[in-house]
C-alpha cells in the first residue's frame, strides 16, 4: 500500500511540474511581474447601461451581444499603474491590473456605490469582460475571461507594448 502510495504522489509531482512547464511555455507566470501600460492602450471600466440612455457608448460584447456602456468610465488606462498576466485557479489566463495610489480610493467608492451592478472592462473597442460587482475594490483588479493563452498574451502586448 505504501509502495501505491509513493506511486501516485510522484505521478502527480511530475503532473504538476509538467503544468509548471507548460505555463512557462506560453510566458504566463504564477507571480505578478507587471508593465505599465502605454497611453495609448485605450483601457476602460465602464458601467453597464441597463436602461437604454442614448448618450452611453455602444459597443459590442466578445458574443457579439450590443451593449450600452455609461459615460465617464470609473477606470481609464491613466488609472493603471501595472498590468500582468497571470493564471488563475483553474490555469486559465487572466489580467492583473494594479492601480495608481491616486485612483485606488476612487475607484474604491466607485465600485462601494455599485454593488451589484455589471461593468465592462475593454481595451480599445473590444470588451474582454463583463462582470458583476460583488464587493468594492480598489488597489486592484483581475481580469478573466480571456479566450486562451494566445489571446491572453496578445492583450497584455497591445496594453503594455512587451512581448512575454
Amino acid at each position: 500500500m505504501r509502495g501505491y502510495l509513493l506511486v501516485v504522489m510522484m505521478l502527480t509531482c511530475a503532473a504538476l511540474a509538467g503544468c509548471a512547464e507548460t505555463r512557462q511555455a506560453v510566458g504566463l507566470s504564477a507571480e505578478p511581474a507587471g508593465a505599465p501600460p502605454l497611453a495609448q492602450a485605450r483601457i476602460l471600466m465602464r458601467e453597464v447601461d441597463e436602461t437604454g440612455n442614448p448618450h452611453s457608448t455602444p459597443l459590442k460584447n466578445r458574443d457579439g451581444t450590443p451593449l450600452l456602456l455609461k459615460e465617464p468610465p470609473l477606470v481609464t488606462t491613466a488609472d493603471v499603474a501595472l498590468v500582468a498576466l497571470v493564471m488563475d485557479a483553474t490555469g486559465k489566463p487572466m489580467l492583473q491590473v494594479q492601480m495608481t495610489d491616486a485612483a485606488a480610493p476612487r475607484l474604491l467608492a466607485a465600485t462601494q456605490a455599485r454593488i451589484g451592478r455589471r461593468v465592462a472592462f475593454s481595451v480599445g473597442d473590444r470588451v474582454l469582460t463583463v462582470a458583476t460587482i460583488r464587493g468594492p475594490f480598489g488597489a486592484s483588479m483581475q481580469v478573466a475571461g480571456l479566450e486562451d493563452a494566445g489571446d491572453a498574451q496578445r492583450m497584455y502586448t497591445e496594453i503594455t507594448g512587451k512581448a512575454l
